[in-house]
């Protein structure tokens, strides 16, 4: 395989892309990857679909994907959930990731998300803007390795005050918190 990373095209995750999607994310986080503390957030809760994208190189090949995932922190403050974030083994470091963290970050933004939350190695998305002090005041269901655990701020500020466990996404729990933010 080519070690350029060519023309790109990010597009939102198909249902074809699925199978391949799996496979990728076994590849780069193995087996195991269900058991950890984040998995727990995904059961029975779909991703959000605006938020779902894969890279497809100049050859039509799907390279690399991103997933996002509604959740609820202390059954109050609504967030993203980001991950997992996966690149053909033979192909990292040539930007497929990057491109997929900025496009995704980007339509988060646009579609009115004011703070995500990953597990993930702080040397990799700290140059997105991540950072561990603004996940200091909430919890996973789980174990995490601390300095793993990061925050973004879409909305400058939005993570001032938020505190408590991350739960699984309630709608009628969000909109009821909405209500309550609007009368306050």
């Amino acid at each position: 395989m080519e070690r350029t990373p060519g023309r790109l095209r990010l597009l939102r995750e198909r249902v074809r892309d699925d199978e391949a999607i799996e496979e990728m994310n076994e590849a780069a986080f193995g087996p195991d990857r269900t058991h950890k503390a984040v998995y727990r957030l995904r059961e029975d809760v779909k991703p959000i679909k605006e938020l779902c994208f894969v890279a497809i190189d100049q050859k039509g090949r799907m390279v690399a994907s991103i997933r996002n995932w509604p959740i609820l922190i202390n059954e109050r403050w609504p967030a993203v959930l980001l991950g997992p974030l996966a690149i053909s083994p033979e192909l990292r470091g040539l930007g497929y990731g990057k491109a997929l963290m900025w496009h995704s970050m980007a339509q988060s933004r646009m579609l009115g998300h004011s703070r995500i939350i990953l597990v993930g190695d702080p040397e990799y998305y700290n140059q997105f803007g991540f950072r561990r002090d603004l996940a200091l005041n909430i919890q996973l269901p789980g174990w995490v390795e601390e300095r793993r655990f990061l925050a973004l701020e879409l909305v400058a500020g939005s993570m001032i005050g938020v505190h408590g466990m991350i739960g699984n996404w309630d709608a009628r729990k969000a909109a009821a918190a909405g209500r309550k933010r609007k009368r306050a």
